[in-house]
């Protein structure tokens, strides 16, 4: 009886420091992310754009209903391994933004570019402004 609760003890201990491990990789990820504002005002007019350029925001500055406007991001690999990269849009921008590509591996020693589109459309109230969080997390591939 003794002996069957040391195994048991064992292996919860393994399962506990396999589930550590993990989480701190998911919060490491977590943290390493670009993280991006993202911003657009809905303005009257046709085909008016007023552009805010910066590069601490997805910032698609002033557009009228019909128009769109490109925002490009730049990810240099650095490392020796190849990564996945993913894109998660959040907030009430995410319907309006397109993102090319969303997900892709870059491999290592590489540079890729990602562009993000937003489209106002016929039906946006003007004035309003939409806004949102964009990550763009890199996971390495070890395997």
């Amino acid at each position: 009886m003794e002996e069957e609760k040391k195994k048991l003890s064992l292996a919860n201990r393994i399962i506990l420091v396999v589930l550590i491990i993990v989480l701190l990789g998911i919060f490491y990820i977590s943290l390493d992310a670009n993280k991006y504002r993202a911003l657009v005002q809905v303005v009257d007019g046709e085909a008016r754009v007023g552009v805010n350029p910066t590069d601490e925001a997805l910032d698609f500055g002033d557009l009228s209903r019909g128009t769109s406007a490109v925002r490009r991001v730049a990810l240099e690999n650095g490392t020796s391994l190849p990564w996945y990269v993913i894109v998660v849009k959040t907030g009430s921008i995410r319907s309006l933004m397109d993102v090319e590509p969303g997900y892709f591996r870059l491999e290592p020693r590489s540079e890729s570019k990602i562009e993000f589109i937003t489209y106002i459309p016929a039906s946006a109230t003007v004035g309003q402004y939409y806004k949102g969080r964009v990550y763009v997390f890199k996971l390495p591939i070890l395997f």
